[in-house]
């Protein structure tokens, strides 16, 4: 899955979950904060998500995520890590 494509699902993905934030207005640059995320509500969207892409958000990286394309970053590293 390219770059692209993995950005639209994660966006797509995170604009569901989300429901207080109208899904149009959720990008790359979304911080956590603006979506109306408090640190639970982040636990339990990183929980969905590594249902969802197959990655465990884990470690010193996964507690530096802090917006949605921390997320998609680490998906893309850690996918493309653990299918070469």
């Amino acid at each position: 899955m390219s770059t692209a494509e993995l950005e639209a699902k994660v966006i797509q993905f995170i604009a569901e979950k989300v429901e207080s934030q109208d899904p149009s207005k959720t990008t790359a640059s979304s911080q956590f904060g603006e979506l109306g995320l408090d640190s639970m509500d982040v636990v339990q969207l990183l929980f969905d998500a590594e249902e969802a892409f197959g990655v465990n958000f884990e470690g010193e990286e996964a507690k530096e995520l802090r917006s949605v394309g921390d997320i998609i970053s680490f998906i893309d590293k850690h996918q493309m890590s653990t299918s070469s």
